[in-house]
């Protein structure tokens, strides 16, 4: 579940060769803009040196307060007409600009916070889960299960239509993600769709930058036992709960299917509303009725599910039959 050091040096290894690559495409951009219209150069060469003005300024303890703000003042004046001068020129003024394959943190995989530590930024979170995915073996899963080979010829008639209507729902799930937090409980028997649709929900929302942890009931819980019952494996408990806490979509499939115990109620419990009260998604598939759920779990987690998770109850035939 946790990704070992050597992961996370090839991640930022990976970083670097992006910004490498994106300096590169970038100072060749800028040469041949400098050499079609030299006068672009010079704004920004005066430019380079008001920055370099403007740190020294802040070394020094003599100059007075406004003097910092001048300087910005005359660096705002010529990028202004910088950029004016570009639009003239045919020129796009973004294009003068720095490249970065991610624009929120400019491909070092960290977001810098005034009030605290730098956190994890959501591509770095996103080639984690792509690597935990590999690992895990479930990406040759997604591969195989997304809506791009959905297929909707083997349903038939009404079940065909509830089938439709449950890929509109995944689809606005997937649409409105980043606006409006929801959680989906597929319930329904062996075989119709439950760990397909949440597959393809996966596929998307990986392919958008989000971090997604999918993981079978029973593994989940397994893997949350040893860490935190094997006195050597304490890093690795706290990594799997971050994972499991601090990712965008959390997937649990065939919720059911684990040996229930107090430990797993316990567990179960806090992970669904831990992720509650953060705000982040959970999606749950289950072959239990939710009358069974309620036998089998507490009545706090019975009402968190029933009350928090928008139910799609997917019917029909056992589609592994046929595919």
């Amino acid at each position: 579940m946790a990704l070992q050091n050597a992961s996370y040096d090839r991640i930022q290894e990976e970083y670097l060769q992006i910004r490498r690559e994106n300096d590169r495409l970038y100072e060749e951009r800028l040469t041949g803009i400098y050499n079609a219209h030299p006068e672009l150069k010079e704004y920004d060469d005066r430019i380079a040196d008001l920055l370099l003005k403007k740190a020294f300024i802040a070394l020094k303890s003599d100059e007075g307060p406004g003097a910092e703000k001048k300087v910005d003042e005359e660096i705002a004046a010529l990028h202004d007409k910088r950029d004016k001068e570009a639009a003239a020129a045919g020129v796009a003024p973004s294009y003068l600009n720095r490249i970065y394959t991610c624009p929120y943190c400019h491909d070092t995989g960290y977001i810098e916070k005034e009030d605290g530590p730098a956190e994890k930024c959501r591509c770095f979170r996103k080639r984690e889960s792509e690597i935990l995915l590999k690992e895990s073996g479930m990406a040759q899963m997604l591969e195989k299960n997304n809506f791009s080979v959905m297929r909707t010829d083997i349903f038939d008639g009404e079940t065909r239509e509830h089938f439709l209507k449950a890929v509109d729902f995944c689809k606005g799930f997937i649409n409105s993600f980043d606006t409006d937090y929801r959680n989906i409980m597929f319930c329904g028997t062996v075989g119709t769709g439950k760990s397909f649709l949440s597959s393809c929900i996966a596929s998307e929302l990986l392919a958008t930058y989000h971090s997604v942890v999918y993981m079978s009931a029973k593994a989940l819980f397994d893997t949350l036992a040893e860490a935190q019952f094997s006195a050597d494996k304490v890093p690795e408990a706290e990594a799997v709960k971050e994972r499991i806490y601090e990712c965008d979509l959390l997937i649990i499939d065939d919720l059911g299917t684990e040996m229930t115990n107090s430990f797993v109620g316990t567990e179960l419990f806090t992970i669904i509303n831990e992720r509650y009260n953060s705000r982040r998604s959970v999606i749950i598939s289950t072959n239990l009725e939710l009358s069974l759920l309620r036998d089998r779990y507490s009545d706090r987690i019975f009402s968190r599910l029933t009350g928090s998770y928008d139910i799609l109850k997917l019917c029909g035939p056992d589609l592994r039959a046929v595919l």
